[in-house]
């Protein structure tokens, strides 16, 4: 049976001659002229320097391989068994810190003894800023990633205009004339499943959150073996019984909005200010 990457995309467009209009000015111009070492291969080196094997925790390439291989082929649970992955996972570099933060929710009736009811949940999330650095360091994605904003067209006379990679919209585009010469754009796409619901400690369920960018092909960010999206965090999916029927949907909305707030924080300094950071390539942008 193929798996899910195997399959052909049935609305997949023809393929067309393209021809491009590229972006009139200086974009994502590194702002040194020396590389610097990404999270990665700063990771690598540190392996070198304590003589640790670079494919540690696993023991060799083969075992690393065959890890790969069965996660692709198997079932988790077999693969599990076999490798007994929990032990070599936990070893393995987790990326940005989580952090728990615990959001009380006040009602709207009160108890028994004549004090509001409320609730509290766990909301668990990491930065998103350093999620955005991962990614863009991520040597894998060297050659799938862009910064410039284009313009597609099937023909030279520019009439009919094709739009694919996110890096071809209109927003991009616009969005770069307005921004000094240089700076590059890291567009985020946010996505979150209740179908994944996430069971915690008891009855604590949540909703993940999950995080890729627009200068990673599409192609790429589809196919989840590439690693191309991120967990962010994990919304709280609460009872609410301490509202009354009439007022639980609207708070629940009130509580979604409170939590993305809490959880993209860092990103309204980010977006006014920018942020450098170093790019697969080893350029810092």
């Amino acid at each position: 049976m193929p798996t899910l990457e195997e399959i052909e995309d049935i609305n997949e467009p023809p393929k067309l001659r393209r021809y491009i209009e590229p972006f009139p000015r200086p974009v994502a111009t590194p702002v040194r002229i020396s590389k610097e070492k990404t999270k990665f291969e700063e990771l690598l080196e540190n392996q070198i320097h304590e003589g640790t094997n670079q494919w540690d925790p696993f023991a060799s390439q083969e075992e690393w391989e065959l890890a790969v291989w069965l996660m692709k082929n198997i079932g988790q649970t077999s693969t599990d068994k076999f490798l007994k992955l929990p032990v070599h996972v936990d070893a393995l570099p987790t990326g940005p810190n989580w952090e728990c933060e615990i959001v009380t929710v006040p009602g709207d009736q009160c108890g028994e003894d004549g004090e509001i009811v409320g609730e509290e949940m766990e909301l668990w999330y990491r930065d998103p800023v350093e999620c955005i650095k991962e990614l863009l360091s991520n040597p894998a994605f060297k050659d799938s990633i862009s910064y410039v904003p284009e313009r597609i067209y099937t023909s030279s006379d520019g009439d009919d205009q094709i739009y694919d990679e996110m890096w071809t919209g209109d927003w991009w585009w616009d969005t770069q004339t307005k921004l000094p010469d240089g700076t590059a754009i890291a567009p985020l796409i946010l996505a979150s499943d209740k179908t994944q619901l996430s069971q915690f400690q008891g009855d604590k369920k949540a909703w993940p959150v999950y995080l890729t960018l627009g200068n990673i092909s599409k192609e790429l960010r589809r196919r989840p073996s590439a690693h191309a999206t991120v967990l962010l965090g994990y919304l709280p999916v609460p009872k609410l019984n301490c509202y009354t029927d009439a007022t639980r949907l609207l708070a629940g909305y009130r509580l979604f909005h409170y939590c993305m707030g809490k959880i993209l924080a860092s990103l309204v300094e980010a977006g006014k200010a920018g942020v450098e950071m170093v790019c697969a390539d080893g350029f810092v942008r």
